[in-house]
């Protein structure tokens, strides 16, 4: 099964996002997914900041991570993100975070992202223009 275009970005585990034991607090692994998608939506071309000046949004509906390895101060990982599904009002990206230097996994994870409508606060389509944008990175 093709996934489509994989964006990869590249961050440093910094020492405030660890815990006491030296390993990375769980909730980071979200902002990282954040930080992948940022970088997708910006490699795929899709400016956001221009689309929510325009009325639209996308908030995050449901984030899930799954955790399969410990993650330690100044490690290099990469996160990896990539389109899972693309709905009438709603995006599925999925992640993966790896150790850029063992290559292991740290975890996997997805966030469905549902359109709205700042105007009125209620979900909406996806604007066609972002949808071709979805489309033709799923196809990549």
């Amino acid at each position: 099964m093709s996934v489509g275009l994989v964006v990869e970005e590249q961050i440093r585990v910094r020492y405030a996002e660890t815990d006491a034991l030296g390993v990375v607090y769980y909730a980071n692994h979200f902002v990282w997914f954040e930080v992948g998608r940022v970088s997708f939506l910006r490699e795929i071309g899709l400016d956001f900041a221009t689309a929510e000046r325009e009325g639209i949004s996308f908030v995050v509906a449901e984030a899930t991570c799954r955790y399969l390895a410990p993650a330690h101060f100044d490690e290099r990982l990469i996160v990896r993100t990539w389109i899972e599904d693309i709905g009438q009002r709603s995006l599925t990206l999925s992640y993966q975070i790896v150790n850029h230097d063992t290559g292991q996994t740290i975890a996997t994870g997805k966030t469905i992202q549902v359109f709205i409508d700042i105007g009125n606060h209620e979900t909406t389509n996806i604007p066609v223009k972002a949808r071709e944008l979805f489309e033709r990175a799923l196809s990549d």
